[in-house]
């Protein structure tokens, strides 16, 4: 349980204020800590105090600790997220988890019952295949290392976890484990630990668990290292129901071990969706999540009642998420993506649209507010019930609810799943809203799918016709609607249920290329097909959102490109020939008209109209009524992806150079004063931006990278995403991210949607 820092105790560790004291072990204490107004976090650290030799031999141990640590990716691990080896008391930083350890549960509740035995070695074992995985041992699993939540346990303490090719940093002559819990192997020398040497541990936990008393208990020491050596377990009140399997996994030849994902087959129940926790161990949980609930920014807690799903305490706004830009490409790993996000009260102050008439019957278009309240479904979280692709002008900033715990549906865990049966490639993009995922496909074909688990909910049909390229423009929602373009027209869609409402096909010879929604009115742009006679001329039409009915349309004499961008009762686009265009969104007469500079795509910021193009370089400050150029930002360097800039007022640039496109870099740049701020290499080719709270994301081919605002190198971070089911990662990409709670919702380049922490 969490304890008050004692007086005069230091307050910060690295980047990270500490709330309260978590433990404490031999060698390093643990805190509860969050940075600015993000995540809670656990900061482990070497302990002020002692006397130890950090010499560079254990900084390069603690540092390899940490790069083995940060591969570990899987839904029943905790993540590591951050880490200083040079710092004087070394520290790292660890996904919090608000419950007891094993050790305290078993002490307070008594041992579990069968099916939350089996529960908990099911996922236990599941951990350790992710451990396994990333070329990692754990190598002191133990009943202090397993966190306990309502959706199952979590495998921590990776700190002295090694890579397999590390296991020379090993100190001579010090035991690496716990005795009780360690296998003949380990305790004969760390050369001969192996993968089962894991699954030995889990056999001992799985004991604990379930009879309150380890395999090898003995009061002294000498006596339990002498019992595992000769195999004597005593599994005597080990339930009949788990002895074979847990006897299996003490085997002392480790060949003879089960290897974990076997061994978790043989212990998962089917056709539970819930963790069998008894009543007494759900309370435990919630005096647990209710003490940590002082410290987390944002709305007040509503503890869990024993025997009741987890609740997510009710965010204040709704986040947005992230969109993409149909940008050109300049490399074939380029995937132009608006990553931006903001909150409705923030959307309703950019999207007010006061002279475009309101439909009588529909009280949400007749609202004031730019977003209509929106319905949150059982299973749904009031953090999670409202996410809007783009957000505020397609900047790429993300409010908090993209990076606050909170906010993502209860029981969320990391998933993969296939795109169903005929879903084509021609079309991405997705949109979160309610705690449900949309995506499109290419004819503009919808599946649903809950964010928490991936489970689809619905599909829709999309056009007939096959279209002639790939399209990047997402779906959109209100909240109670969910609206799917493609190349072939426009669906309005039930959200709930996927019941089509209206439909409106692209005119002939025509192909819809953009599509934007605010304040209850849909806005496309369709420009004709390719081979068609006459010029490529674009018609910009706006539609009512809730039936589909047409309130005007303007047709323009040359061809728009990139995203619609609406922004204070205007509608913007660029044009291919150069410059862009500004339309009243009330009735689409002609604002302004600019022939440059030649934009790919429009974003809007603090008033202005931003204009950038992969082609040329710099941010073009546009004047939101005149369209005249005010300025230009980071002249010297061309965007590889969508730039990004937030109400820190920091514009990020990801930009290579064309001698070496494989070493990207992000510049950032003060936008008011166009200063330049830093430079700093990129760690991967990033395929999308976004900012959420103090810091840049990055999408690479599999990974999400943070970088500071202040440009702190020492600070960025990496997470692994795990997109498949497989072992193939080269070229696989996530278009099209989204993020929410600290989790980022993707498709994958080879035809999965994809759900993992990014934070």
């Amino acid at each position: 349980m969490l304890t008050p820092l004692p007086t005069g105790a230091a307050r910060h560790i690295g980047p990270y204020r500490l709330l309260a004291r978590i433990g404490a072990g031999g060698m390093g204490e643990v805190f509860l800590a969050r940075r600015g107004q993000g995540r809670l976090v656990a900061v482990k650290a070497v302990r002020q105090g002692l006397d130890l030799d950090l010499d560079d031999a254990f900084r390069v141990r603690f540092r390899r600790e940490m790069a083995a640590a940060r591969a570990v990716t899987g839904p029943f691990t905790a993540a590591l997220l951050d880490g200083d080896a040079d710092a004087r008391l070394p520290w790292l930083a660890t996904e919090y988890v608000p419950g007891p350890s094993l050790a305290d549960t078993v002490a307070r509740c008594g041992p579990l019952p069968v099916a939350a035995v089996r529960a908990l070695g099911a996922g236990l074992a599941r951990a350790l295949a992710a451990v396994h995985a990333a070329r990692v041992l754990h190598r002191d699993l133990k009943p202090g290392n397993v966190l306990l939540t309502p959706d199952g346990p979590r495998l921590i303490d990776f700190g002295i976890a090694q890579a397999f090719e590390a296991t020379a940093l090993t100190m001579t002559g010090v035991l690496v484990g716990t005795p009780g819990f360690m296998a003949p192997e380990q305790i004969e020398g760390s050369h001969a630990v192996v993968p089962a040497s894991d699954v030995f541990s889990l056999g001992a936990v799985l004991c604990h668990a379930a009879t309150g008393r380890g395999p090898f208990d003995d009061p002294e020491l000498a006596s339990v290292v002498f019992r595992i050596a000769q195999g004597d377990a005593d599994l005597s009140r080990v339930p009949d129901e788990l002895r074979g399997l847990i006897a299996e996994c003490l085997a002392p030849d480790p060949a003879r071990r089960p290897a974990p994902a076997a061994l978790a087959e043989r212990l998962e129940t089917h056709g539970t969706a819930r963790f069998p926790w008894p009543s007494e161990v759900l309370s435990l949980f919630a005096e647990y999540r209710s003490a940590a609930a002082e410290f987390e920014p944002g709305a007040p807690y509503v503890p869990t009642m024993p025997g009741e799903p987890p609740t997510a305490p009710a965010a204040p706004t709704a986040p947005a998420a992230p969109g993409p830009a149909p940008a050109p490409r300049r490399r074939p790993w380029q995937w132009i993506v608006a990553a931006g996000v903001a909150t409705a009260a923030v959307t309703a102050a950019a999207l007010v649209l006061p002279d475009v008439p309101a439909d009588p019957a529909d009280p949400a278009e007749n609202s004031p507010a730019a977003t209509p309240a929106a319905k949150t479904p059982a299973g749904g979280s009031a953090a999670s019930s409202l996410v809007r692709t783009y957000g505020r002008g397609h900047s790429g900033e993300l409010g908090a609810s993209a990076v606050t715990p909170s906010a993502l549906p209860g029981g969320w865990q990391p998933w993969s799943r296939k795109k169903p049966e005929g879903a084509d490639g021609r079309g991405t993009g997705c949109v979160l809203a309610r705690s449900t995922l949309v995506c499109r496909d290419g004819r503009g074909a919808a599946t649903a799918l809950t964010a928490a688990t991936g489970e689809v909910r619905w599909t829709a049909p999309g056009f007939q016709g096959k279209p002639s390229g790939v399209q990047e423009s997402p779906p959109e929602t209100d909240g109670e609607r969910v609206f799917v373009p493609s190349e072939l027209g426009v669906t309005g869609l039930d959200l709930e249920h996927g019941d089509e409402l209206w439909r409106r096909a692209a005119p002939k010879h025509a192909r819809l290329i953009s599509m934007a929604y605010a304040r209850g009115v849909l806005f496309t742009a369709e420009v004709k097909s390719a081979g068609s006679s006459g010029p490529r001329a674009t018609t910009l039409r706006a539609r009512r959102a809730k039936t589909g009915g047409q309130l005007w349309e303007t047709a323009l004499d040359a061809k728009a490109v990139g995203r619609l961008l609406v922004q204070g009762g205007t509608v913007y686009t660029a044009l291919e020939s150069g410059g862009a265009l500004a339309l009243s969104a009330g009735n689409g007469d002609e604002k302004a008209k600019v022939s440059g500079p030649r934009c790919g795509d429009l974003m809007g910021h603090d008033g202005a109209v931003l204009c950038w193009s992969a082609r040329r370089g710099g941010v073009s400050d546009l004047d939101p009524e005149t369209l005249a150029v005010r300025r230009v930002v980071g002249a010297s360097k061309k965007p590889d992806v969508a730039p990004v800039v937030g109400a820190a007022g920091v514009l990020v640039v990801a930009n290579s150079s064309h001698t070496d496109i494989t070493t990207p870099r992000f510049t950032a740049y003060a936008w008011k004063s166009g200063r330049k701020l830093w430079d700093l290499p990129a760690r991967g080719v990033p395929t999308a931006l976004a900012l959420a709270d103090d810091r840049l994301l990055a999408a690479g081919t599999y990974e999400i990278y943070t970088v500071p605002l202040d440009g702190d190198a020492g600070n960025v971070t990496q997470r692994t995403v795990p997109l498949t089911d497989t072992t193939r990662l080269d070229g696989v990409e996530l278009n099209t991210p989204l993020y929410l709670g600290g989790a980022v919702f993707a498709e994958s380049s080879e035809g999965r949607f994809v759900s993992g922490r990014a934070l």
